[in-house]
C-alpha cells in the first residue's frame, strides 16, 4: 500500500523538538543548587486589541467556512498543479489524495480537471489513478511539469516514491490527457 510522508509535518516537528519554546531565552546552564538573582521588577505584557482568538480570522467569509468544515477528515492533499486550455475553454488541473476508511496506510489518488476561471470552477472530469495505492511504499512528493505547447490540455505528474524496504526514493511519471486513457509507471531518463 501507498503512504504519504507529509514531509513538512516531519520537518516541523524536528524543529519544535530541537528549538526552544518561542519567548524563551537561553542562558548559560545553573548548576543544581546554586542560587539565581531575581528580576528586580516584573513588567506585564500589553493587553491585545482584539479579544477575538489568535486562531480565527476576525471576519471569515462564511462560505469559506462552510466548505473546510464540510472537507473530509480523509483528505490528506489537495493541490492544483497546473492550468489546461482546449481552445476556448480553459481551467486547471487539480490533484487529491484521500486515506482509504477500510485501511489506512492506503491511498486513492485522483487527478481532477477543473473548467472555469478565478473562483467559479466547474468539475468537467475526475479520475482515479489506481496504480498508486498498488504501489508498496509512501509518496514522499510529487509535482507537475509544464504543460507543452503542442499539448496545452495534458498533465505530466513526477512521484517521488520511497519503497518500503528501500532507502532511495523512485520517480513515476504520469502522463494524463483528457478523453484518453492515462499512462503510468517508472520514470524514464
Amino acid at each position: 500500500m501507498t503512504r504519504i510522508l507529509p514531509a513538512a509535518a516531519m520537518l516541523g516537528t524536528a524543529l519544535l523538538i530541537a528549538l526552544p519554546a518561542s519567548g524563551q531565552e537561553s542562558g548559560p546552564a545553573i548548576a543544581p543548587g546554586a542560587e539565581t538573582a531575581k528580576p528586580a521588577a516584573t513588567v506585564a505584557p500589553a493587553p491585545a486589541e482584539s479579544t477575538a482568538p489568535a486562531s480565527t480570522p476576525a471576519a471569515t467569509d462564511p462560505a469559506v467556512t462552510a466548505a473546510i468544515d464540510s472537507l473530509s477528515p480523509l483528505v490528506e492533499d489537495v493541490q492544483v498543479v497546473g492550468p489546461w486550455s482546449e481552445g476556448e475553454r480553459q481551467g486547471v488541473w487539480r490533484t487529491i489524495m484521500v486515506q482509504s476508511p477500510a485501511d489506512e496506510t492506503g491511498y486513492h489518488f485522483f487527478v481532477q480537471q477543473l473548467e472555469g476561471a478565478g473562483t467559479d470552477h466547474t468539475v468537467r472530469a475526475s479520475t482515479e489513478i489506481t496504480e498508486i495505492n498498488q504501489i508498496d511504499g509512501a509518496i514522499v512528493g510529487y509535482r507537475a511539469d509544464e504543460p507543452s505547447p503542442g499539448a496545452p490540455s495534458g498533465l505530466t505528474l513526477f512521484f517521488d516514491i520511497l519503497p518500503t524496504d528501500g532507502e532511495i526514493a523512485e520517480t513515476y511519471e504520469l502522463h494524463f490527457a483528457p478523453d484518453t486513457p492515462y499512462m503510468f509507471g517508472p520514470a524514464s531518463n
